[in-house]
């Protein structure tokens, strides 16, 4: 065993002790998103956003969630072979969630705009729902950096301590995700004028409005667009099951795992 390798047995075997608080950094613990969970956005803060890319119907849930799991396991744009030695079982889950069409892929609901900026609660709401959803989810995971042996910077990375009652809370921040999905603009505007562009008007504000209410209103309302919102809504019935079968894997993994920044392992 080289030193480097016994410094980190040594400290990723401390670290796992002191493991209630989520995140090393120098030597001081906090979760990889943020110190503590975000506060809940408000609707009535919604900043107003230029029309540059578009009104998407649906929130990123697949982003949002991709986001959280490369906090976790680290590694830049080589997350997933992280992923993929800790648990070949987890990334297998991962890939079979991002084949569903959730609404930001290959043609995804979009409504183009033009004129002026528009208050957009829907970004907002869910951008913020996002936020506290991913910092529960990263409860289970502390990381930082500290100085190896040679004085350089080394990675420490500990993921453990998944419980059911992580596991409801994360549920819990997913439902809030999912309880503003939609933005209302853009569905109805979709439904009915899928190709055409919308002229923004100043007193539309982009409400988001949850999965169930999105399903209600898509029923009620016939346009070109209702198939393409119909076919992503269809897929959002496997949703719930397919990220709480990663939850499961990741609570069941058992213990606490670290990472072995010098072999790209986990022990």
């Amino acid at each position: 065993m080289s030193n480097a390798d016994e410094y980190i047995r040594k400290l990723s075997f401390n670290f796992t002790l002191s493991y209630q608080m989520p995140l090393l950094t120098i030597g001081a613990y906090q979760n990889p998103i943020a110190v503590a969970m975000p506060a809940a956005p408000l609707a009535a803060a919604a900043p107003a956003l230029a029309p540059g890319q578009g009104d998407h119907v649906f929130g990123d849930v697949i982003g949002t969630i991709e986001t959280a799991l490369q906090s976790i396991f680290g590694g830049g744009a080589g997350w997933q072979t992280r992923m993929q030695k800790y648990n070949s079982t987890l990334a297998s889950l991962w890939t079979a969630l991002t084949a569903l069409d959730l609404g930001h892929g290959a043609l995804p609901p979009i409504v183009n705009r033009a004129g002026m900026a528009e208050p957009d609660e829907h970004s907002h709401m869910f951008g913020g729902y996002s936020h506290r959803f991913q910092w529960q989810l990263c409860e289970l995971v502390a990381t930082g950096f500290v100085a190896g042996p040679t004085g350089a910077n080394i990675e420490v990375r500990v993921i453990g301590g998944a419980t059911k009652a992580w596991r409801k809370g994360v549920m819990a921040r997913f439902d809030d995700l999912i309880g503003h999905l939609v933005d209302s603009t853009a569905l109805a505007f979709y439904i009915t004028s899928p190709t055409v562009i919308r002229h923004a008007a100043a007193l539309v504000r982009h409400s988001a409005i949850s999965l169930t209410a999105a399903v209600a209103y898509t029923t009620g309302h016939n346009g070109p667009g209702k198939l393409r919102v119909n076919t992503v809504l269809a897929q959002y019935a496997s949703l719930r099951i397919a990220f709480e079968s990663i939850l499961l894997r990741l609570e069941n993994e058992g213990g606490t795992r670290a990472y072995n920044a010098v072999d790209d392992s986990w022990s």
